[in-house]
């Protein structure tokens, strides 16, 4: 009998599959803390004013961190997914918005290859080592799909996308659209300047509120040929398994997203107790952080966020060792990542809800001033957790345990 609460061992996160080499691990994980403490400068301030990261990608990109996963053969730096995860992980604790845009900007620029054009990916891969471009998306399955007209020398670009993270603030944007003569889709890589392309600058949401997420109109934009990477195959049954991944590649980065904010809630919280908060006055101590209920609850919470870090952890390596396998993944094993995906999510929706507004019962009345900054992490991982509604995953989770189900691929289209 199949054992269908793990994934196939192939798959599963003990894998070396893109292991990280040890030296350029730390080194850009150095880079990753250093870049943190920066933007922890002034997040507070930042997140109150809600404007597109401009700066924050400036910054991005003269720590040398857009590259990372280029391959050495193309300029790159040649770093691994892992190394990758680890670096969003460290900013976002800090500062959620732009471990967003870092981690959708790695995720866009590597769906290059879920098409059928190296060509193309080559040239895209060498422009973002030499010019360290940053990648945006135009993709949410919920919108109408972009129509792609027919011109001298590639198509015209008509249709609107209303959920675009970082894209007002790339280089080059990652999209799809389906020939108005023909039928037939394509994935397309378009640079973000181009004329006809309208960011509508209408973000305007309770969290996330530094991650340039909102609409993209495209009016005309001329497409070059050599721009399009290949048919688009996300969401075709009939496909290979491979590009499909797309889909859980964002999942995997919205997972990591909630559980580093739920550490950064926890690691704010702490200092604040220790040295800010009072003893409640029938406590009998004489610091907050000696209250025994304050430790109890942080030690609940933290042991919460460990558990999500864990599940989220291993789920990012099963997707790692699906990637790697390329066109020769199979439907069943791109299955059992998106299960192990799932798990990971629902414990790590919940764990971070709980941490990032459970830090109040531990910092006091005082914690709740504007200027102190704690609600910005509930208010992100809010955001962050309805792009995808939970229970829905606990069904795919249940569906798979009692009847071997695997999730329908689904994508951006």
């Amino acid at each position: 009998m199949t054992d269908r609460t793990t994934a196939p061992p192939a798959l599963l996160p003990d894998s070396s599959t893109d292991a990280p080499r040890e030296a350029d691990h730390e080194r850009w994980t150095a880079v990753a803390d250093e870049v943190a403490a920066r933007l922890a400068t002034d997040v507070v301030d930042r997140d109150r004013v809600g404007a597109a990261p401009h700066a924050e990608v400036e910054l991005l990109r003269s720590a040398g961190l857009l590259p990372l996963l280029v391959p050495t053969s193309s300029g790159g730096h040649g770093g691994s997914w892992l190394t990758a995860f680890d670096v969003v992980s460290r900013i976002a604790r800090v500062d959620t918005s732009i471990g967003h845009v870092l981690g959708y900007h790695y995720l866009h620029s590597w769906r290059t290859r879920l098409h059928r054009r190296p060509d193309v990916v080559e040239r895209l891969d060498a422009g973002t080592a030499a010019n360290h471009w940053l990648w945006g998306g135009a993709g949410n399955p919920r919108d109408a799909g972009l129509e792609l007209v027919p011109t001298e020398g590639g198509y015209r670009v008509h249709g609107k996308k209303f959920f675009a993270t970082g894209a007002e603030v790339s280089d080059r944007v990652i999209a799809s659209g389906t020939v108005t003569t023909s039928g037939q889709k394509y994935g397309f890589a378009l640079p973000t300047h181009t004329d006809g392309v309208v960011h509508g600058g209408d973000w305007d949401s309770l969290g996330q509120r530094m991650s340039a997420s909102g609409s993209i109109t495209f009016d005309g934009a001329f497409l070059a040929e050599e721009d399009i990477l290949g048919p688009g195959e996300q969401t075709d049954p009939s496909a290979p398994a491979y590009p499909s991944l797309s889909a859980i590649g964002f999942q995997v980065l919205l997972a990591l997203l909630a559980v580093a904010t739920a550490e950064g809630a926890l690691s704010t919280g702490a200092e604040y107790t220790r040295t800010k908060s009072r003893p409640w006055a029938t406590s009998g101590v004489s610091a907050a952080d000696d209250d025994p209920l304050v430790r109890a609850r942080y030690g609940e919470l933290a042991s919460q966020v460990r558990a999500a870090r864990a599940l989220t952890d291993r789920a990012g390596r099963a997707w790692v060792a699906a990637a790697s396998r390329g066109w020769e993944l199979t439907h069943e094993e791109r299955g059992e990542v998106s299960v192990e995906l799932s798990a990971a999510k629902v414990v790590t929706t919940q764990a971070a809800l709980d941490a990032t507004q459970g830090v109040y019962e531990l910092t006091g009345a005082r914690a709740t001033k504007t200027g102190q900054g704690l609600d910005r992490f509930w208010r992100d991982v809010r955001t962050l957790t309805l792009h995808d509604p939970v229970s829905y995953k606990a069904v795919e989770v249940g569906d798979h345990l009692l009847k071997g189900a695997h999730p329908e691929p689904s994508g951006y289209s």
